[in-house]
């Protein structure tokens, strides 16, 4: 299985000298160690042009550079919380437009749903599932409780290929479903709650040791598994991810020590 596990979002100022060199191209730096990010930005506003190319370019940078590394953007705000999927044909056409740019950069996108939008949508969700273009790849994260377990949601997301985006977080919905040939994992924490992520504050290793084994227990049939670690879950989710590849029986290169000059293989 082509397993790529990441971070939400790759800048962050408190992981200058902890994880990041001074004076270095943080994605490209980045691009280097992981196998995928996950695009926290797009959730915000639909990029322009000329920063998804740049995202694309910096990317291909660095040494060793993974081969493959792979973009997943988040569906708009826009789109999934102030419209609640309706009447947004064309916003979701304007997104899909600029992030294409990634080209074979481009991983499935995140299609992150309102706290609010609950299984009596499930319509709503059908039809906006059903109009997506079906070049790209999708994942579905349900943060109502009302979806758990519900089998009409699981068999369209299973009939479309589409993933359930698979969550650990205190207020949203356990589903670990497979739907789709590709598995997608999004370990969560609250905001608010260290207070810098230059280190780790609490460890999860049950946690972790526990959804290590959900993924060392994926079917035979998923042939990709993504896993995204933002900052909440411990306090500093670089590290995270190599606890978590640890246990999967694979590392991580070392950060580069910021106060050791470069060398060619830096």
């Amino acid at each position: 299985m082509d397993l790529r596990v990441g971070t939400c979002g790759w800048a962050f100022e408190d992981w200058r000298g902890p994880f990041y060199p001074p004076r270095t191209d943080e994605l490209a730096f980045y691009a280097a160690r992981f196998r995928a990010v996950e695009i926290d930005s797009t959730w915000y506003r639909i990029p322009t042009a000329r920063t998804v190319e740049s995202w694309r370019r910096r990317s291909l940078g660095g040494a060793p550079a993974p081969q493959g590394f792979l973009f997943c953007p988040k569906l708009p705000g826009e789109i999934t919380h102030d419209r609640l999927l309706e009447g947004s044909a064309d916003l979701v056409a304007q997104f899909l437009e600029v992030i294409a740019l990634l080209g074979d950069r481009l991983g499935p996108i995140l299609v992150q749903l309102s706290p609010h939008f609950d299984a009596g949508r499930l319509p709503v969700l059908a039809g906006f599932l059903r109009a997506l273009p079906t070049d790209f790849r999708y994942a579905v994260e349900f943060r109502h409780r009302s979806w758990i377990g519900h089998e009409d949601v699981l068999a369209l997301l299973a009939e479309l290929g589409m993933a359930v985006a698979m969550a650990d977080h205190p207020r949203y919905p356990r589903m670990e479903h497979v739907t789709a040939d590709f598995a997608y994992l999004r370990l969560l924490g609250q905001r608010g709650v260290f207070p810098d992520y230059a280190r780790t504050h609490s460890p999860r290793d049950e946690e972790l040791a526990a959804w290590a084994g959900v993924l060392q227990d994926l079917p035979a049939a998923v042939t990709q598994a993504f896993v995204f670690i933002n900052n909440q879950f411990e306090g500093h989710s670089p590290e995270t991810v190599r606890k978590l590849l640890q246990l999967l029986g694979e590392d991580l290169p070392e950060p580069r020590d910021p106060n050791r000059p470069l060398t060619l293989f830096d």
